[in-house]
């Protein structure tokens, strides 16, 4: 009750001033504020193969864009080959991303984004885990006014944290975690627009049941617009995900 009482409060006064410092400026460029809205499912195949996608609503302040996703995807956990008593999994990941950019001031952007992956967890316990996840992407960004393609090409590798508290100290905060990560970009390649650098993303989540949980994550987000640019912002991010097993 009390983590949707707090989730309640932080929407509610994002609701009352979405452009609070939109327009303050710093040394790299100008800062902006982001909500992002995720539906997260899975579906488990079998004990190695693992269905899982995304299905996400973005937007900016000061309003520029409105950003929609679909990423259906797929994950393949790898044997323990090596140390198979030591506290880690590791997996395989691939799948597509679909990027459709409304902008109000230039032409809205359809993005074609697939993905191959390889995370690897440890230590991997009940009350804290630790994982990496490296990542190679190939970026189709077509501009719908003439239909005309920019090829990019990305790697981009991610660190986080979760700790479990599991209710020890109070009864409410049994599955509540706490997840942050860091997440560094490389745009070997970059396209028209959204060529990310870092990102830092503390937050809280909460486990429903063993089919629902939910996060909320407040994040920076370092952005050039294309790889040459010495122009870029310095985004804050309100982030919610809710997450459905099957």
């Amino acid at each position: 009750m009390k983590f949707k009482l707090i989730l309640i409060i932080v929407l509610f006064s994002i609701g009352l001033n979405p452009t609070v410092n939109a327009q303050d400026t710093l040394t790299n460029g100008i800062v902006t504020e982001q909500i992002w809205l995720d539906y997260d499912v899975s579906y488990t195949v079998s004990e190695k193969v693992n269905l899982y996608g995304e299905i996400g609503a973005r937007t900016v302040f000061p309003n520029e864009w409105y950003r929609f996703v679909i990423r259906p995807s797929v994950s393949y956990k790898l044997p323990k080959r090596l140390l198979p008593n030591l506290y880690h999994n590791s997996k395989l990941y691939g799948g597509v991303a679909l990027f459709f950019t409304s902008n109000n001031t230039e032409s809205n952007r359809l993005e074609i984004r697939p993905f191959q992956g390889y995370k690897l967890t440890w230590p991997d316990r009940p009350k804290i885990n630790i994982w990496h996840y490296l990542r190679l992407e190939e970026r189709f960004d077509i501009e719908t006014a003439n239909w005309k393609n920019t090829f990019g090409l990305r790697l981009r590798y991610q660190a986080e944290m979760v700790l479990f508290l599991k209710g020890e100290w109070f009864s409410f905060n049994d599955g509540v975690y706490l997840p942050i990560g860091l997440e560094l970009f490389w745009n070997l390649i970059g396209v028209k627009q959204f060529n990310d650098v870092v990102r830092i993303t503390p937050g809280i989540g909460k486990e429903f049941s063993p089919s629902w949980k939910a996060e909320f994550r407040i994040g920076y987000f370092y952005t050039r617009q294309t790889v040459e640019d010495v122009f870029g912002t310095n985004d804050i991010v309100f982030r919610i995900r809710v997450y459905h097993t099957f």
